[in-house]
């Protein structure tokens, strides 16, 4: 039986202890539907470790922005909206190249 590629995003959850000091390692990284396009397209990352201790019963989100003048990442309080931690960001060009992709 073949296996079904989503047409978009897919959620995905971990859950982490509350009220202990946390690191994650996040990375931020263009991708492509189909993965041959990675050879005639530019392909962004960003990545580096998120330090924050979590609250309880709250959820978090991964957000971030790819581009040639800038690229972060960041982790948000899926309720507020507000940064949590600190942003990862890159000023200029995150672009990778043809050998990194």
């Amino acid at each position: 039986m073949a296996t079904e590629i989503p047409d978009s995003p897919v959620a995905v959850e971990r859950q982490v202890p509350a009220a202990k000091p946390t690191s994650l390692q996040i990375v931020g990284r263009t991708e492509y539907a189909a993965p041959i396009l990675v050879l005639t397209n530019p392909v962004y990352q960003v990545k580096g470790s998120i330090d924050f201790t979590p609250e309880a019963n709250k959820r978090y989100v991964v957000k971030g922005e790819l581009s040639e003048a800038r690229s972060s990442v960041w982790l948000e309080d899926a309720q507020t909206q507000q940064i949590v931690g600190n942003k990862i960001l890159i000023e200029g060009s995150a672009k990778l190249g043809f050998f990194e992709k």
